[in-house]
């Protein structure tokens, strides 16, 4: 023989979970948690060391990580990597057209001449597969 379920009990407990999981289901879908503080000083530590592991300017000179950026005067510089004694650098103009890369290639026989990039002068001091160093000759002033 079955036991009989009180209908009343039932309804009674599903109302009181459904009660319960408003607040839940509120504080998951309409708080924003990277508001906290915490959270904040992390994303900042994070992108504080990518920085640093990544592309750097020092005083004239640029070390560019390959597939990273790096923002020069105005144009943002990435190091593809070389193929066949071809440095591929891509380029983007902040300025002109943020989003589309321009690719500007340096053949090895060619890098010990000045580069044009934009508006300012290079000279390639330093290639392999995973890093390019490059010198700033001249710069773009705004």
């Amino acid at each position: 023989m079955k036991p009989k379920i009180n209908k009343i009990s039932f309804f009674s407990s599903l109302f009181i979970l459904f009660l319960i999981s408003i607040p839940g289901f509120y504080a998951y879908y309409f708080t924003d948690w990277r508001n906290e503080k915490s959270f904040q000083d992390a994303d900042r530590r994070r992108a504080y060391t990518e920085f640093q592991e990544d592309s750097r300017i020092f005083d004239d000179r640029i070390l560019l990580r390959k597939d990273k950026s790096l923002v020069v005067d105005k144009n943002r510089l990435v190091f593809k990597g070389v193929k066949d004694n071809v440095v591929h650098l891509d380029v983007y103009l902040l300025e002109l057209d943020p989003e589309s890369a321009y690719p500007h290639y340096i053949s090895k026989a060619d890098a010990d001449k000045q580069i044009r990039i934009g508006d300012s002068t290079f000279e390639v001091l330093k290639v392999n597969k995973r890093t390019l160093q490059l010198k700033i000759l001249d710069r773009y002033e705004s």
